[in-house]
């Protein structure tokens, strides 16, 4: 026996364990607007925390703590005061910035209570719809994707395909399948306001969500339909389609794909996302790959399965999108050139 390699394992379970409570009491920050209280603020001590957030000093002390034992924010021992970077207010505290990770503290920590069916999933298998998810999960799962539709998606994402912005700018329509509570439609709606956008997504409580928000934000070119994602309206072609991190979640994503390909119009390109990780899990060795796999029995195979659906999972890898594609008849596949190190992109043409 490697007896390093034992003592390697033993404190990457315990670095885990770490992180997994790190986790939780970045949700309470996240959630109390403990983080929000220390963005700009300067120094200061766990009662000025407490009493700027009306919350009880002694936990806001031992959370704090934790916060600077993960690296989170900063404390100077000599002045015992608490410190929020301008770096970490960027990554913890700011909604709008491409960086912000609250949508991760937010989906994390409700998606635990969800282990007991889960373990009874396991024991007999099905799963659990995305409607008894839990009512935090829609919204934690919106803060976790929209700082990237709202930095990216309009110009960079799209901007990827030759010719696509030029004709976006012109006016197209566009269809955005499975689009959650909307904010990727609102942000092509916005960047592009002569193209129609329609998002469809099978859940009522998001698709209102929707409405609600592109309301908000004036846009009259933005219109959302409550229907499966196969059931894209007959009749009607689209220059654009789009679906983004959901594919894989589908229950039947063969289906959703051949309504993509019939709605698509000839001269039309579907735009698709799914996580950067490889089909083969050996390869994903590293803090991403692990979230990704980690996050899949939770979340995106359960509510598959919960219909007995095709329980994709999480991570499908570029060599699962192809095969799907095939499979629903696209005969252009290729994968653009965009960096980003949580997602790969595809576009499809007939």
């Amino acid at each position: 026996m490697n007896e390093k390699r034992v003592e390697e394992l033993a404190f990457r379970v315990v670095g885990d364990m770490g992180g997994a409570f790190t986790m939780a009491l970045g949700y309470v920050g996240d959630q109390l607007g403990l983080f929000k209280a220390m963005a700009g603020a300067g120094p200061m001590r766990s009662p000025n925390l407490a009493a700027r957030t009306q919350l009880n000093e002694r936990y806001v002390r031992e959370w704090l703590r934790a916060m600077v034992a993960a690296e989170y924010i900063d404390y100077d021992p000599n002045t015992d005061m608490y410190q929020m970077s301008d770096e970490q207010a960027f990554v913890l505290a700011n909604e709008d910035s491409p960086m912000f990770v609250g949508g991760a503290f937010h989906f994390t920590t409700p998606s635990t209570a969800n282990f007991p069916k889960i373990m009874e999933a396991f024991r007999k298998g099905g799963g659990i719809p995305y409607s008894e998810i839990g009512d935090e999960i829609p919204h934690a799962i919106e803060r976790f994707f929209r700082p990237g539709y709202l930095n990216f998606l309009a110009k960079d994402w799209l901007g990827a395909v030759p010719g696509l912005v030029a004709r976006l700018e012109k006016g197209v329509s566009i269809a955005d399948v499975g689009c959650g509570r909307g904010q990727s439609s609102v942000a092509m709606g916005k960047g592009y306001p002569k193209s129609k956008v329609l998002g469809i997504d099978y859940h009522g409580p998001s698709i209102e969500s929707a409405r609600k928000l592109a309301a908000k934000q004036g846009l009259t070119n933005v219109e959302f339909l409550q229907a499966g994602a196969h059931e894209i309206p007959k009749g009607r072609k689209f220059d654009l389609i789009c679906s983004f991190d959901c594919i894989h979640d589908m229950v039947d994503p063969k289906a959703t794909l051949r309504a993509v390909r019939e709605a698509l119009a000839d001269d039309g390109v579907y735009i698709w996302s799914e996580p950067n990780a490889s089909a083969n899990a050996h390869e994903n060795r590293n803090p991403v790959g692990k979230a990704f796999h980690s996050i899949s029995p939770m979340h995106c195979m359960t509510v598959s399965l919960a219909f007995n659906g095709a329980g994709l999972g999480t991570v499908i890898g570029e060599s699962g999108a192809r095969a799907l594609a095939r499979e629903a008849g696209f005969t252009h596949f290729e994968r653009l050139p965009i960096q980003n190190p949580f997602n790969q992109f595809f576009a499809l043409r007939h």
